[in-house]
């Protein structure tokens, strides 16, 4: 297990300097059992470390789940069996998310019924019984839980079952010892019968085991995560007769030093998943249903379209990026509508499933990619069978690869919001020539937006999903990119307030901020260490200038009436946070449509009645542009702006400006 993060955080001067193979003595704690060798070594130990034991224990229940953090070559481990109840399986969360919605209704719970009875099928299917725990002296058994660690690469490396045991002890102070010694023992063994069944990514040992010794001490002399020292030690069961080769010994070091590394940044916390768990991460849909697709889709579509890429821009980041995002869409549509991908519909002729436009489900409304870019994103959801659609200000390099009747649906436009175009034609006046064709960005009703990485369009998301049709606002989802006001002229939003009650709002849209986030007051080690895990929290985040464009989209949204989630997107990319308006209400109203007719004349009755969201929008666009010198002013730096986007002069991204 590779540690992708080699940051050093131990104290080197302590190591020997010696092969690992010369320094191995005998576990001190795991000696007892006849027939195993269990071994350690000083090199392998860190002591005088600040944390308290529950900081050990809450950081490796949260790594129980995230061993990707230890390895590049895994996904994720899905937790099998857990002795307190206490993680979840991936099928009760598949069942939790199911739930979602209004699950009162026919359409609802026949969907959970059904989903209900293939979880309890899945689970007996995946039952694993746990590798009987040895007993340790001094120790007593705490917990118990299985898991299955999830390689990248299923057709490279296969899953693998691990049983992890838990044990504490408590030695009380005696005449030797003045202080109460607390330990901590973790021991991982996987579900193998010789060594040639250990995978790759897996270190090649029958056993490995954390064990931490805290010493509590005085609390007149504590540190910042409590009084007294702790030791963090590993020790091993190689396999019989097997040298110790160099690949484990730089592993066993990385895994030492990655576990006191993240101890760092613990924050102990009442969640079931450890204090490291972000309640933004994976929060809307489960984290192995977006992989799995998303593996299904990088086998399918990656090596075709980075062998074809076009771009000056390195393919991987781009292809991949748009992949891992269409996994996301395409899981979130299946919660939704209860869309699925064309192979799953129709295995036998999946082929040439997503060229016939009968073929395309029924089930799903239509999408359209505003700032849609090299084209990808819309390039494979109509591949998985989704109806929709992309514009871009440009035509890009890439939309000539792909098939003819994606082609087709990629379009070189540029939007012009209602409010600009009808602030240049009120009095008279006509749109400027901008020399490529323009749109308003009236979608069909229900149609789903995608705003990925589309800078001037990522605060206009929510509004244009509202002017689209405001009887019934459009469901969206905006990744947020660079930071522009509305009038598309790049700009600083200010850091949120938080307001302590409702009567302290105040109107922060019309200052500007050009200053950096806030920095440390000095330069020392303990002061940039506390401003790195006060920006993991949401303070810290939302100081920065991607944290105050997301926070203010989410604002904008919430103020014309949207229910609004936000979701960290695994992606391989630092903007990453997903904005996500609408989609407990649709799918709420979605499952409540008895019959395929019923949505179909939903679909097709238009958008009637809808002024309390359309003046909440237009109020919005009116606050927001008064400091471009009104609407009228932010739609003339506006079409300004088109046009050099147009002609591909000034900044631009792969996905495109003023799209």
């Amino acid at each position: 297990m590779k540690n992708h993060r080699n940051k050093t955080v131990r104290d080197v001067s302590k190591l020997s300097g010696k092969p690992l193979p010369e320094t191995l003595e005998p576990s001190s704690i795991l000696h007892s059992q006849p027939t195993e060798e269990w071994v350690t070594s000083r090199d392998l130990v860190e002591d005088g470390l600040p944390f308290i034991p529950e900081v050990m224990k809450d950081l490796t229940v949260f790594l129980l789940g995230n061993i990707n953090i230890n390895s590049t070559h895994l996904f994720r481990a899905d937790i099998l069996y857990d002795s307190q109840g206490v993680l979840s399986t991936p099928q009760q969360k598949e069942l939790s998310f199911a739930q979602t919605g209004d699950s009162t209704t026919p359409a609802a719970a026949a969907a959970t019924a059904a989903t209900t009875t293939t979880t309890i099928a899945a689970d007996a299917a995946d039952h694993v019984e746990p590798i009987v725990a040895k007993e340790v002296a001094g120790f007593d058994l705490t917990r118990t839980v299985v898991r299955r660690l999830i390689p990248r690469n299923p057709k490279l490396d296969r899953p693998l079952e691990q049983t992890c045991h838990f044990y504490e002890a408590d030695i009380a102070p005696s005449a030797s010892q003045k202080s109460q010694l607390r330990r901590f023992l973790a021991v991982y063994t996987p579900h193998v019968a010789s060594k040639e069944e250990i995978p790759f990514y897996h270190p090649l040992l029958r056993s490995l085991a954390y064990l931490y010794d805290f010493t509590d001490g005085d609390a007149t002399e504590s540190t910042d995560a409590g009084p007294g020292s702790g030791t963090l030690s590993l020790h091993f069961l190689p396999f019989p007769d097997e040298e110790i080769p160099t690949r484990l010994e730089r592993t066993l070091h990385s895994l030492l030093n990655t576990q006191i590394r993240l101890a760092r940044n613990t924050r102990l916390s009442d969640s079931p998943e450890g204090g490291n768990h972000n309640p933004s991460k994976d929060n809307v849909i489960p984290q192995h249903l977006v992989q799995n697709t998303y593996s299904r889709l990088k086998f399918k579509y990656g090596k075709d379209l980075c062998r074809d890429w076009v771009e000056d821009t390195e393919p991987t980041k781009h292809v991949f990026e748009d992949l891992a995002i269409t996994a996301f869409l395409i899981e979130l549509w299946r919660n939704m509508y209860g869309a699925v991908p064309a192979e799953e519909r129709n295995a036998d002729d999946s082929d040439g499933a997503q060229k016939d436009e009968e073929k395309y489900d029924p089930n799903f409304p239509g999408f359209v990619d505003v700032a849609c870019g090299n084209g990808v994103l819309v390039h494979v959801l109509l591949m998985e069978g989704y109806r929709g659609w992309g514009f871009d200000a440009r035509r890009r390099k890439t939309w000539k690869i792909l098939p003819e009747f994606v082609q087709a649906r990629l379009k070189e436009e540029i939007y012009i919001p209602k409010p600009f175009a009808d602030a240049m034609t009120g009095s008279g006046g006509k749109m400027p020539d901008l020399g490529v064709q323009t749109h308003q960005g009236l979608f069909e009703k229900d149609t789903f937006i995608i705003s990925n990485h589309a800078d001037e369009l990522t605060v206009w998301t929510p509004l244009m999903a509202t002017l689209a049709c405001p009887e019934s606002p459009l469901p969206f989802i905006a990744i947020p990119c660079c930071s522009h006001a509305l009038s598309g002229a790049k700009t600083r939003y200010p850091p949120p307030k938080m307001p302590k009650s409702s009567s302290d709002k105040t109107d922060d849209s019309l200052q500007r901020e050009d200053a950096d986030s806030e920095q440390p007051a000095t330069g020392d080690l303990k002061a940039l260490r506390k401003a790195k895990q006060e920006a993991q929290t949401d303070a810290g985040f939302y100081k920065s200038m991607y944290g105050s464009l997301t926070m203010k989209t989410i604002r904008i949204a919430e103020e014309i009436g949207y229910g609004v989630e936000k979701t960290l997107l695994r992606i391989p990319s630092t903007r990453n946070m997903g904005v996500i308006g609408g989609r407990k209400r649709v799918t709420m109203e979605w499952r409540a449509r008895p019959t395929q007719q019923q949505q179909q004349q939903a679909t097709s009755a238009g958008c009637n009645d809808g002024e309390p969201a359309l003046d909440k929008a237009m109020a919005a666009v009116q606050r927001e542009c008064a400091r471009d010198g009104g609407v009228e002013g932010a739609a003339r730096i506006w079409a300004e702006r088109a046009k050099g986007i147009h002609k591909g002069q000034g900044a631009g991204n792969q996905r495109g400006h003023l799209t």
